[in-house]
């Protein structure tokens, strides 16, 4: 029997079976499609990666826009939480088992048969501990992968999980090529091949990432017509936005990852389009529980407590803008009306630091990207910190450097953001708050916290799952690991000369069916 899988029973833990026929449609927000297939795309983009090996990638939402220029999935997720064929043209759910049958003739950019070994290969990679790859706990519940032919894929479960196909749409189940992973060794990062629609060219740190057209590639748009429809995309690392905005008014780039308002509010109506998409951008304060000062609780509750969200919310996004108390916000099914960010009382928080320093005050750190509007919400924030007793110093750190000292948690505090929603919460929760997430910058080591995830991803009923991430958010709100911020809006913005852009469920781009008109 074939199972579709909805969102509401993607929610409820339900593993798809689907045999479907034909070739994979891209989903997500989509601008027109139709015209002519060539030009080079050039995008500005404010997050150069430290790495395009998906196994290793840590930077969850980001990372993705470029990944997918060069690697597939086995399968795609919509935005309504079903699943769509990618590399796999169908697959069938078992007792504890996975099987996924694979496309004829799939290769890799290099021209190494894309098959079941290889697939067998890349997920194993994941898997196993030696390659201490961050995406291995998406992978947890799978005892074994094995080969059944040429095309045909089983994975066996220790247990039932409800979230595998899930972590299989994204970077866990991006196949890459063994002969280029043997090749390269440890620089396969540098050097990505996988099956996308477009191939590697050349990555010039600190300047500019070149893909060009996959002429192999095995997806076709819905008229017929062979993809990617691109001659080359060439993603730009800009980090200042009013270099960004300046470019797509002069047609250098012809789209943009992100944009403050205040910059896309210059654009010019008639050669720019902006788009609501419902992608939001949740900025936030990684507090480092490990070391003083934030490994005392009331420092940290008065940390929380002298923040004036708002404020901030304005100086970073004009009005575009939302408050909540953590990433999830009334539209989202794990939300509860009865989750409160803490009260802005910078009295209290000043008393607090007073007490819990006997009176010597609070020094702190506070580190930032070296991109807008970043270094303006750090002012702002010192100045609030600064009126309850924090003695704040402020450094201001490429994306690289930012991410080194995060991950050998040598900080005090530091300004992040991630792109939400995340069509399961435990893709946004999960990496950040668990004692072995591989973005628990914190430091984080909460046993119950660690329980309530743990049973949210494995529990298949709905009505549970809400109740245990409406009691993680408590926790989280209770404890003040971080301090959640605003909801910046981030809207598609491009010229009006491309068309075919795709957005995934989670925001980031697909440009397979992008051309420029």
């Amino acid at each position: 029997m074939t199972l579709a899988v909805t969102r509401r029973s993607l929610l409820a833990g339900t593993l798809a079976t689907a045999a479907v026929p034909g070739l994979a449609a891209c989903t997500g927000f989509s601008s027109t499609d139709g015209g002519a297939a060539d030009g080079t795309l050039t995008v500005g983009f404010d997050n150069e990666p430290l790495t395009l090996d998906p196994a290793v990638s840590a930077s969850i939402s980001s990372d993705r826009n470029l990944l997918n220029l060069f690697y597939d999935t086995l399968l795609r997720q919509r935005d309504d939480g079903t699943f769509e064929p990618a590399l796999a043209r169908y697959w069938q759910v078992g007792d504890r088992s996975v099987t996924f049958v694979l496309r004829k003739g799939l290769k890799f950019h290099d021209g190494t048969a894309l098959d079941a070994a290889s697939v067998v290969s890349s997920l194993e990679r994941i898997m196993n501990s030696a390659s201490k790859s961050p995406k291995a706990g998406a992978l947890s519940s799978v005892a074994s992968v094995k080969a059944d032919d040429a095309r045909t894929v089983t994975l066996t479960l220790r247990q039932d999980d409800p979230l595998l196909l899930v972590n299989l749409a994204h970077e866990p189940g991006m196949i890459v090529s063994p002969t280029a992973l043997q090749e390269h060794g440890g620089a396969f990062g540098r050097n990505p091949v996988g099956s996308g629609p477009f191939v590697f060219q050349e990555w010039r740190a600190g300047d500019r990432l070149t893909g060009t057209r996959n002429d192999a590639y095995w997806d076709i748009s819905a008229e017929g017509a062979e993809l990617p429809r691109l001659d080359a995309v060439t993603f730009r690392f800009i980090t200042e936005a009013s270099a960004a905005r300046a470019e797509l008014a002069s047609g250098g780039i012809q789209l943009v990852r992100a944009l403050p308002p205040k910059e896309y509010a210059q654009l010019p109506g008639g050669s720019v389009v902006v788009k609501e998409n419902g992608v939001r951008r949740a900025y936030y304060v990684s507090l480092n529980v490990t070391r003083p000062p934030f490994d005392d609780p009331d420092i940290r509750s008065a940390f929380a407590q002298a923040v004036d969200r708002k404020v901030i919310g304005n100086t970073a996004a004009k009005n575009s803008f939302d408050l909540a108390p953590t990433f999830a916000a009334a539209s989202d099914w794990f939300y509860d009306e009865s989750l409160a960010a803490p009260s802005f009382d910078p009295e209290e928080a000043r008393r607090k630091v007073t007490e819990a320093s006997a009176g010597r005050g609070v020094a702190v750190t506070l580190l930032t990207r070296r991109r807008a509007p970043d270094p303006a919400i750090a002012e702002v924030l010192r100045g609030q910190l600064e009126k309850a007793g924090f003695t704040v110093k402020v450094e201001t750190l490429g994306l690289q450097r930012m991410i080194e000292r995060l991950a050998r948690q040598d900080f005090d505090a530091g300004i992040l953001v991630i792109d939400i929603p995340r069509l399961d919460p435990s893709l946004t929760f999960n990496p950040y708050f668990t004692s072995a997430g591989p973005n628990n910058w914190s430091g984080v080591k909460d046993a119950r916290l660690d329980g309530l995830l743990e049973r949210a991803v494995s529990t298949g009923d709905t009505r549970e799952r809400k109740r245990l991430y409406v009691q993680v958010q408590k926790r989280l709100l209770e404890k003040n690991y971080w301090v959640f911020l605003h909801q910046a809006r981030s809207p598609l913005i491009h010229s009006a000369t491309l068309k075919g852009v795709v957005l995934n469920t989670d925001g980031q781009v697909r440009l397979e069916r992008a051309y420029l008109a």
